[in-house]
């Protein structure tokens, strides 16, 4: 007999996770870019995480989840789930402080 197949349900846990990083994601762009965009003063640890979290984390966050069938292969599953899940709470977090900064 065959092997069951997928061998794995990674892909499809991937996929689940991939229409909460690609919400999300859009959903901060969207808002930061409208917070970015306002002519509103506010302190330059603010404006400077706003940045940060826009340009730098948000593209890291969709790059850790595109290259999951390269890392899968470097790091294991349980490695790529526990490395999504670091930049996503780093994310998250930089996302959170940033609107309590901002508003």
């Amino acid at each position: 007999m065959a092997p069951p197949w997928p061998p794995s349900r990674f892909w499809q846990y991937w996929a689940l996770a991939g229409m909460v990083v690609l919400s999300a994601a859009f959903w901060w762009s969207v808002e930061g870019y409208t917070l970015f965009e306002e002519a509103k003063t506010r302190g330059q640890i603010a404006d400077g995480l706003l940045r940060f979290s826009l340009m730098i984390l948000t593209p890291a966050l969709l790059l850790v989840w595109l290259a999951a069938a390269w890392l899968r292969r470097r790091v294991g599953e349980s490695g790529y789930w526990q490395f999504l899940g670091l930049v996503a709470m780093i994310w998250a977090g930089s996302v959170l402080v940033t609107r309590m900064l901002v508003t």
